[in-house]
């Protein structure tokens, strides 16, 4: 699906029927019409070799950062749902594979409320279940609470995934409740 610039925001966002997204690496220029900084994300995403670099925090522009995180897999004891309002998680899959648990926070019960310091809201609660492995990317918008980093089968596999924390940047008249 080819989408144009603003077409996400005008819409689906202000209306509630956006879904997180699970796609392929080479897939990630059908989603340019999220706008600037989804392109810039995905382009840096393309154009860099993670398996050398050193986990940490790194700042990609302005207000947009990312996550080079290398562990192993938890078991799903261990597992919370977690949704954020600031920022969108753009989580790409560099080696290994994992299982995600998903759901839209309206489906869950809260947990703990919503912390501005962490940008974390946790949730309890069931959603539905996928593997997300090498050269796979999932994207989570502020309603989609999700559960990464659990075993498949019961079984710690060695990860090594890049987190890009893209910015909300959203009317406050058409997304109430989120920062813009």
């Amino acid at each position: 699906m080819f989408l144009q610039p603003g077409w996400f925001w005008d819409n689906l966002y202000k209306e509630g029927k956006q879904d997180m997204i699970l796609d392929r690496i080479e897939n990630s220029k059908l989603y340019a019409g999220l706008g600037s900084d989804f392109k810039a994300a995905f382009e840096f995403i393309a154009a860099n070799h993670f398996e050398k670099a050193a986990p940490g925090r790194y700042v990609l522009r302005g207000d947009m950062y990312y996550m080079l995180q290398d562990y192993e897999t938890k078991p799903l004891s261990e597992g919370f749902f977690e949704a954020h309002r600031k920022y969108i998680d753009l989580q790409y899959v560099v080696s290994g594979r994992e299982r995600h648990d998903y759901a839209n926070i309206s489906t869950l019960n809260l947990r703990d409320t919503y912390n501005a310091e962490k940008d974390l809201v946790v949730y309890d609660g069931k959603g539905y279940s996928f593997v997300v492995s090498r050269g796979f990317f999932a994207v989570y918008f502020p309603e989609d609470a999700h559960m990464p980093n659990l075993r498949i089968d019961g079984k710690p596999e060695k990860m090594i995934k890049v987190v890009v924390k893209i910015p909300v940047r959203c009317d406050p008249e058409l997304c109430p409740g989120f920062a813009g």
